[in-house]
């Protein structure tokens, strides 16, 4: 029986944790503080994997003087040209990763930010299945499309730290980048939903005609949010593409979105922190069962079956003990609140 390597394990759980925390915690901001039930988080994750391994192969063919368009990525001759090309050069790898994120942001953002208005004359009754429809839209149109492979996608796509040499170093290096970018999307959501613009998510949430009554400009609050939520998500999706090494449209189906959703609705809506919670509980649910199942010898009934059974019985369990999650929604954290509660704590010390 071959050694369990926990290091191993500990850093590919690690890095599938942080790209669902992503998705998660934007998520969360969406549907959790915004109402936008957005069935359609896949897509914007799709856009930036696609936006970032198509800028990467086709870019470290150019750059290294190779016809991307004679000898394309998704070609045999650009896949072994891409092999030996890539994870070389330092300066071009960190280059290409660092343009991928940024146009990865840009692309989905723009797109969740221009699909706001069209989904919105639906109503919000049809805003999640809207969006689900796009997806699958999407995902037909990638399968057909022969500049970014097809229905085979884009294979063997450098990693950004190949060139350190030893794979364990490599990998463990793009966890500390992956962990980056959760903290920084946290430290954001955190500032942006405890500021202003925080407060009229809630308030457009809660009551979308008050808002509108108050002279909020509900349509363009929604629209800035799912430009910054998607806009995130597709940086989570550029480092998956990293992370696999490859792309292909049947990765982004439908049930990467219900996925977040179930993790969301455990931890918590409206608490990142619960997100993040929820994150690694099914995470790591579904990297044990991925040892355990097998070991069980369960021939009657597929891994992937018995994985989305304790899902449900999990999301169950919660909704009828804990419909608030397993961390519910905070009070806003805001200057005139907590000037109040200085003075209720002077008013009472002087009593």
């Amino acid at each position: 029986m071959p050694e369990f390597d926990l290091i191993g394990f500990l850093v590919q759980w690690l890095t599938v944790f942080g790209l669902y925390s992503i998705l998660a915690i934007t998520l969360n901001l969406e549907a959790g503080f915004a109402g936008l039930t957005n069935f359609g988080k896949v897509v914007f994750y799709g856009i930036g994997a696609y936006v970032g391994a198509t800028l990467t192969t086709y870019l470290t063919l150019y750059l290294n003087n190779v016809d991307p368009f004679e000898c394309p990525p998704y070609s045999i001759d650009g896949i072994v040209k891409l092999i030996e090309l890539g994870g070389k050069s330092p300066s071009l790898s960190i280059g290409l990763l660092a343009l991928s994120l940024l146009a990865a942001f840009i692309a989905a953002g723009s797109v969740g930010f221009l699909l706001t208005y069209p989904i919105l004359r639906v109503g919000p009754a049809f805003v999640g299945f809207t969006l689900l429809s796009f997806g699958e839209l999407m995902r037909i149109f990638l399968r057909h499309y022969e500049p970014v492979g097809g229905s085979k996608g884009l294979a063997a796509i450098p990693r950004p730290f190949g060139w350190v040499g030893d794979p364990r170093l490599s990998s463990f290096i793009f966890l500390l980048l992956v962990l980056g970018l959760v903290a920084l999307t946290y430290i954001a959501m955190n500032k942006l939903t405890n500021s202003p613009m925080g407060r009229m998510l809630r308030a457009v949430r809660d009551d979308e005609i008050a808002a509108l009554c108050l002279g909020k400009h509900v349509p363009g609050i929604k629209a800035l949010t799912l430009f910054i939520g998607s806009g995130f998500s597709g940086m989570a999706g550029a480092l998956m593409a990293y992370y696999f090494t490859s792309v292909n449209p049947d990765m982004f189906v439908p049930a990467v979105t219900f996925n977040v959703w179930a993790m969301v609705i455990l931890g918590g809506m409206g608490n990142f922190t619960g997100s993040i919670i929820g994150v690694a509980l099914f995470t790591l649910m579904d990297r044990l069962l991925a040892f355990i199942t097998p070991a069980l010898g369960v021939a009657v009934i597929s891994p992937d079956y018995i994985r989305w059974m304790f899902v449900g019985l999990l999301i169950v369990v919660v909704l009828l003990f804990m419909p608030k999650g397993l961390l519910a929604e905070r009070p806003l954290k805001t200057p005139a609140l907590d000037e109040a509660r200085k003075l209720l704590v002077e008013g009472g010390g002087g009593a």
